[in-house]
């Protein structure tokens, strides 16, 4: 520490404060290197059930495994990033999470707030079939409204 604080002086007076102020965000940044990661992190809010899902967009597959990891399943590896979007499902009652590089291709999103609502409705205690599927189309329709109001926003 005593170093740092003698090449600071140092720094502060051949450079100058500019000098000093660089130093000073290269240090925070290699000691966090999480703070230059680009992401967005949504939280579609439960409706019906009370059970949020987080949404985390993200090309960082690194931040994103370290993110599930802390967040839900600290078994998750970077190999299960290995497409352009993945839903994990709750775990003990913890919120599901979407991992998705992009939000660009609807159809991607439209596929794993499927497997999301699914996994939401199970974790109800309900099964699929033709006296339910009305409840499980409506989880799909809230998750969907509430991810492209809260995209809309952002944007």
């Amino acid at each position: 520490m005593k170093l740092i604080k003698e090449l600071i002086k140092i720094f502060l007076i051949f450079f100058g404060v500019g000098a000093v102020a660089a130093l000073l965000v290269i240090m925070i940044v290699d000691k966090n290197p999480d703070i230059t990661t680009r992401y967005k992190v949504i939280t579609l809010s439960g409706d019906t059930f009370d059970i949020d899902v987080k949404v985390l967009v993200t090309e960082d597959i690194a931040f994103a495994t370290k993110y599930v990891r802390e967040n839900l399943d600290s078994t998750v590896t970077s190999a299960d990033f290995d497409a352009r979007a993945v839903s994990f499902p709750t775990i003990d009652g913890k919120p599901p999470i979407i991992w998705m590089a992009s939000t660009e291709d609807q159809g991607v999103i439209a596929h794993e707030i499927f497997h999301t609502a699914l996994n939401i409705m199970y974790w109800t205690g309900m099964e699929l079939n033709s006296e339910t599927e009305e409840a499980f189309a409506y989880e799909v329709q809230h998750l969907t409204n509430s991810f492209y109001n809260q995209i809309n926003i952002i944007q």
